[in-house]
């Protein structure tokens, strides 16, 4: 009864919070993030990370990005995907490269700051989706390259750190031939992913919310449409890629899908930003300690900086090689700067792994929340500079 309690707590302020954040024209997103951190360790510790809170994040997630991909132009997706590849390459290298100059230059030794630099690589589109759909420029160019640009960046930051923790710990006997053998039984899980959802997209999907229609079952569409959201979701978790993914190209297939209505994507957003959505977002700022803050105050400032200017410049310099105005590129590179649970899962992985020592491990989380909490004013401000 205790988390009913809490649950009960957080979505009455996530009401209150959303209202004023919406009435100071800023995305309730924020005001979200910033009640994680002040009901969290950061200041009254009323809310503590728990297992069943962390399930309604995820559920949370994974369903924001099957809204995305509900809500998302696959066309536009496939005439952009040549740029979106060039925003993730150039938005991984840059913060790559000036994370580990900052890592190297507080003395972390070199191993400890290759990691430190993929998790810092890592993009969450999570908020980035939830602003530009709040600001309905999810559909858009730029919002569209975002999208594709993000995924492209998880699955690089996810094999990098495959091969990281194949290399540099003792997982596989430090054997070349079983860190060959189980890197390539990774690239054989991804392509069978692309084949099974190739599949599922072209002609099992379709067919499932054909028959959907025929159920005489309250919103048997939408509860189809869930079922195969966390299939799709489940199915990239096994491949080692992130459910979000699996979560993302399930909305793709759905709303292709000869049957697909927006009533759908109504029933997933009543039901997702009801409960699960805000509470994803608020339990990103559970862990924000202050005391961490204060002790390696210069290390997190730099991080942040670092992790910001890095996604900015990086990613939007990609975006403008690809043929992209300024101002396109500047909301592309502003929509590549969150982090939030795919850089949290990267650093939890490593840490588990002794890739990150405990004694940066704080310093790291709290830049990766800071950075997700800035995010949002970033691309806000580049949307207002570049309005449909």
């Amino acid at each position: 009864m205790e988390f009913i309690t809490l649950l009960a707590l957080m979505l009455f302020l996530t009401l209150i919070v959303s209202h004023i954040f919406n009435k100071m024209n800023l995305p309730a997103v924020i005001g979200q993030l910033i009640l994680g951190v002040i009901l969290g360790r950061g200041l009254l510790n009323i809310v503590q990370p728990t297992h069943e809170l962390e399930l309604f994040a995820n559920i949370g997630v994974i369903m924001l990005m099957f809204l995305a991909g509900l809500e998302s132009d696959l066309n536009l997706l496939r005439k952009h995907l040549g740029p979106s590849i060039t925003v993730a390459i150039f938005g991984v290298i840059l913060p790559v490269a000036l994370t580990l100059v900052t890592s190297i230059a507080f003395g972390i030794n070199l191993r400890e700051s290759i990691f430190i630099s993929v998790v810092f690589a890592a993009t969450s589109v999570s908020i980035s989706v939830e602003v530009l759909k709040s600001l309905n420029y999810l559909s858009s160019t730029s919002g569209t390259v975002i999208l594709g640009a993000a995924v492209a960046d998880d699955i690089l930051a996810i094999s990098i750190l495959s091969v990281m923790s194949g290399t540099l710990t003792g997982h596989f006997s430090m054997k070349k031939i079983w860190i060959l053998l189980a890197l390539w039984i990774l690239l054989a899980l991804w392509i069978l992913f692309v084949i099974v959802t190739y599949v599922a997209y072209r002609w099992i999907v379709p067919e499932i919310m054909h028959l959907a229609n025929y159920l005489e079952a309250t919103h048997a569409p939408t509860i189809t449409a869930l079922v195969v959201c966390l299939i799709f979701a489940y199915f990239a978790d096994w491949v080692k890629l992130d459910s979000v993914l699996g979560a993302f190209v399930a909305g793709i297939a759905i709303s292709n899908s000869p049957n697909y209505n927006n009533k759908i994507n109504q029933n997933i957003e009543i039901i997702g930003y009801s409960v699960f959505i805000p509470i994803f977002f608020i339990s990103i700022g559970l862990n924000l300690q202050f005391a961490s803050l204060i002790k390696d105050f210069w290390l997190i400032l730099l991080f942040t900086i670092t992790g910001i200017v890095g996604k900015l410049i990086g990613a939007g310099f990609g975006a403008r090689i690809s043929g992209f105005d300024m101002k396109d590129s500047y909301v592309i590179g502003s929509g590549m700067i969150s982090r939030g649970e795919m850089a949290l899962i990267v650093a939890q992985v490593g840490f588990s792994v002794q890739l990150l020592s405990e004694e940066y491990y704080s310093s790291v989380i709290i830049s990766i929340i800071l950075i997700t909490i800035l995010a949002p004013f970033f691309l806000k401000h580049s949307i207002s500079k570049n309005p449909i």
